[in-house]
């Protein structure tokens, strides 16, 4: 009932009002179910029947008669008719904006969600949570709650109609009912895990599918499609048996209520006819009744498949909603946040930040001016792309202190604090979309000129000229088609158009050529406006220049200082420099590779 309650809370305003009228619209269309069976009964007992007793009534005078009733059985059909009609319409549309608003929360709270929440989470999973699931949610509020609402009703319905009539006949039909409840309750507790081990295993169906359509050239370049395949046939294979086994199930025990449904059907005309005979009730009440016997018939008929959809509803239901009240910590203060503007003056004090108990990032102190460049280097796993994040609240410092401009950054408002940061990620993301829209994501009213602009001090602008459509070409998911250094460009176009006073590249020049990059460094430091950059680097030529130098190491500052100032220290970083100017023998490499710099 708390699945039902909440889904049902989607349909909110007008959409509210709309679904009770449409609800009332089917107690209406119920009610006129049993007028013209009582029509038909009033004909055969007060008018067939005192003709046939009394030769002297007119024909005349019973047409008479019947010719207001017939267009009152008419006009009741007529209304029916157009109250169905409407509701079928209507039902649906409500049932769509109700999972539309659900939807477009549900997508609210995922993009909101943390770095840990997305490792623990299969993408396939949340993919099949955010569309098959919530296609079953729509489903059970269009058609599973008003079929069930309307067979309820017409069991009351009709059980009052029979029990105004006679009530023993009543009750004779209602002596074999208990016997479809009961297999109906037992369908329902087997069947349910079956449901929710068969959306839990479609999930992992989707997320094999999707790691293979976006890994597609590693699997074909290291010869694994047969492993692949296989893989993917046992998991297929293994959703098939739970599907069959729902399947079986249902064969199982929808016979049983076919023929509870039939045998009732049978009762009444059979015990009605004898009732008939021993003058407990006319032949019109019989009628009544035999016409109107599908009305308890077709419910527990019916009552499998309601069982079946309704399980599978409450499975998806629970997905959903356990994805729905996930928070997240990573969120604007309550009072909406500080939106000063912001200079780009870095401070962290004494931060630190861990995962599972270690230690990721140990007590970190660090002042960078507004307008400085700071180099990062350190080996893989040193903490470099982490440093980064608790900057921008990717993440927040288990303890410490982040601040920009003095300000803490859990106290901005993250949309602000986040569009005064342009960023160009290590893993580089390009939209199925144009280049332009590409670099002008995250400025959308960003002119031409901007974006060609960014375009050009990123050095992207001389292959996107050559695109078949230049800046309108459309550069496929994850860029495919461009090359690594395209990609990279592209991402750091994108960063640069944001023209924020915090610049963060991490790892951005990588899949670039020494000459290239020079000239995206020089574009850079001649750009007009101040700004913070931040580089993370695993090669000297990209850093040398900054203001100062941070070498990281298990998660602490283990070096810092100027180019010169570290080939003085003979640290690691000078280790590494010697190393890509071709100065160091072979066990200096040696050395260096063991303490894990590559």
């Amino acid at each position: 009932m708390r699945d039902v309650k909440w889904t049902l809370s989607f349909v909110r305003g007008k959409n509210a009002v709309l679904l009770a009228l449409i609800w009332l619209s089917g107690l209406a269309c119920t009610v006129l179910l049993t007028i013209e069976p009582m029509i038909i009964s009033h004909v055969v007992d007060d008018i067939l029947k005192p003709m046939f007793e009394d030769t002297g009534i007119e024909t005349k005078a019973v047409i008479e008669q019947m010719i207001p009733l017939l267009l009152l059985a008419g006009g009741v059909l007529l209304l029916r008719l157009v109250l169905k009609t409407w509701g079928n319409i209507y039902r649906d549309e409500v049932a769509l904006r109700g999972i539309v608003i659900l939807r477009k929360e549900l997508y609210e709270k995922v993009g909101a969600q943390t770095r840990e929440f997305f490792m623990k989470n299969r993408s396939g999973d949340l993919i099949n949570k955010c569309t098959g699931d919530l296609e079953m949610m729509r489903h059970f509020i269009s058609w599973v709650s008003y079929s069930i609402f309307e067979s309820v009703l017409m069991v009351v319905v009709v059980l009052s109609v029979f029990f105004s009539i006679s009530w023993k006949f009543t009750l004779c039909l209602l002596a074999i009912s208990p016997i479809a409840f009961l297999t109906a309750i037992r369908m329902g507790k087997v069947v349910r895990p079956i449901f929710g081990n068969a959306r839990a295993q479609l999930s992992r169906l989707n997320t094999m599918v999707q790691e293979n359509i976006s890994g597609n050239r590693v699997v074909r370049a290291f010869c694994r499609e047969e492993f692949e395949i296989d893989k993917f046939d046992k998991e297929n294979e293994k959703y098939y048996e739970l599907q069959l086994e729902g399947n079986r199930v249902w064969v199982k025990y929808a016979p049983i209520m076919e023929t509870v449904a039939n045998i009732m059907n049978t009762c009444a005309i059979l015990i009605g006819a004898l009732l008939v005979i021993l003058e407990q009730i006319t032949l019109g009440e019989l009628y009544i009744f035999t016409s109107l016997s599908w009305m308890l018939n077709m419910p527990m008929q019916q009552l499998g498949f309601y069982i079946n959809d309704l399980q599978r509803f409450l499975a998806s239901c629970e997905r959903v909603h356990e994805l729905y009240d996930m928070d997240t910590s990573i969120k604007s203060p309550e009072n909406g946040g500080v939106t000063e503007e912001i200079r780009g003056e870095i401070t962290i004090e004494n931060a630190t930040l861990s995962y599972d108990g270690e230690k990721v990032l140990d007590h970190i102190n660090l002042h960078i001016p507004a307008g400085a460049t700071v180099g990062i280097m350190g080996a893989t796993g040193s903490g470099k792309t982490t440093l980064l994040n608790i900057i921008t609240r990717f993440v927040d410092v288990t303890s410490g202190k982040v601040m920009i401009d003095g300000v803490d950054v859990r106290e901005y408002n993250l949309q602000h604090l986040r569009r005064n940061i342009g960023i160009a990620l290590q893993d580089v993301f390009l939209f199925s979309d144009t280049a332009e829209s590409n670099i002008a994501y995250g400025v959308p009213d960003a002119s031409m000129d901007e974006v060609y602009r960014a375009a050009k001090d990123a050095d992207a602008d001389s292959f996107i000229q050559k695109l078949p459509d230049g800046y309108d070409t459309i550069v496929g998911e994850r860029g495919m088609g461009l090359s690594g250094g395209q990609k990279q460009r592209l991402a750091l176009a994108r960063a640069l158009a944001m023209n924020a006073p915090i610049l963060i590249l991490d790892d951005t020049t990588s899949a670039v050529d020494l000459e290239t990059e020079k000239y995206i460094q020089e574009r850079i430091a001649a750009r007009e406006k101040q700004t913070t950059k931040l580089i993370v680097a695993q090669r000297i030529t990209a850093v040398k220049n900054a203001d100062f130098i941070l070498v990281l190491e298990d998660g602490k500052i283990k070096e810092q200082g100027t180019h010169k100032e570290l080939l003085e220290q003979r640290g690691y970083y000078y280790k590494i420099y010697r190393i890509q100017q071709g100065l160091a023998g072979e066990e200096e490499i040696a050395a260096v590779l063991e303490g894990g710099a590559f």
